[in-house]
């Protein structure tokens, strides 16, 4: 019997262009007040989404479709609150397609043999086998069995979101299926 764990690989982010970035009515940059739970607004007025993270210098919107991570620059300060120059359709838009690009990066990078890195960059293994829900990656540990949704392509290729000593301690080595 295999073992499967199934974790987030990376989390989608959308980047907008700085021309992109929303202004005041008065025309004049200005800061808004970017809170967990705020409308956000599109130039029309009409709900673009709800904020649903804030760091330092990006902001999730959740749609109700997709999660959109956008620079803070992309924010400005509209008649009803915090707005942004482009509409919750175009967003929706960037994601799906976004997503759709790399999901099929991935199908194409998920090959036997290729190796596989960890979250700090470190060898993992390499796949041993490739299924429509799960892969079996080598190691010297044993194979081990991951769901599909583990595995992100980066700059360094393949990865999942674990160390090898994170990936041994979560999961048994996965035995001969029979």
């Amino acid at each position: 019997m295999k073992f499967s764990l199934s974790i987030i690989a990376a989390a989608m982010v959308l980047s907008v262009p700085s021309t992109v970035c929303a202004q005041s009515d008065s025309g004049a940059a200005a800061a808004p007040a970017l809170a967990v739970g705020a409308m956000i607004y599109d130039p029309q007025g009409g709900e673009v989404g709800k904020i649903d993270s804030v760091t330092n210098d990006a902001v999730v919107v959740d749609t109700g479709t997709y999660k959109a991570t956008l620079p803070k620059s992309a924010f400005g300060a509209g008649s009803k609150g915090p707005s942004v120059t482009i509409t919750k359709a175009q967003i929706n838009e960037q994601v799906a397609a976004a997503t759709q690009k790399a999901s099929a990066a991935l199908d194409a990078a998920l090959v036997a043999g290729a190796e596989v890195k960890g979250k700090a960059g470190a060898p993992i293994g390499t796949i041993k086998e490739v299924t429509a829900e799960h892969v079996v990656i080598d190691r010297a540990a044993g194979p081990v069995s991951l769901s599909r949704k583990a595995f992100g392509v980066g700059s360094q290729g393949l990865f999942i979101s674990m160390t090898a000593a994170e990936l041994d301690a979560a999961a048994k080595p996965a035995s001969s299926t029979p």
